[in-house]
């Protein structure tokens, strides 16, 4: 009898330790979930800054490439430029 009673003790005890563990895991599990949605969140504010830059970038190029053309050819650039913006428009609605 009290062979059976030390090892329901011993495997109390084991299931108290695996319950504990569980609990510690699952805490860390919880952490980590939230880690990712903020790396998440970090990595679309930088995607969207990446974006931006490089907009600022054509903008800047397009303007130095202006300066140095007569306005009929920055005419043409700007109505080939609004074909191509009403071609993204037109993809965007399909």
């Amino acid at each position: 009898m009290k062979d059976l009673s030390v090892l329901v003790s011993r495997l109390r005890k084991k299931a108290e330790l695996m319950i504990e563990k569980h609990q510690v895991v699952t805490e860390k599990n919880k952490q980590l979930l939230n880690e990712i949605v903020q790396l998440n969140e970090k990595l679309n504010q930088k995607n969207k800054q990446f974006t931006e830059l490089e907009n600022k970038i054509s903008v800047l190029k397009i303007s130095k490439s202006v300066d140095k053309e007569s306005t009929k050819d920055v005419k043409l650039k700007i109505n080939e430029m609004v074909r191509e913006i009403d071609k993204c428009i037109a993809q965007i609605n399909k």
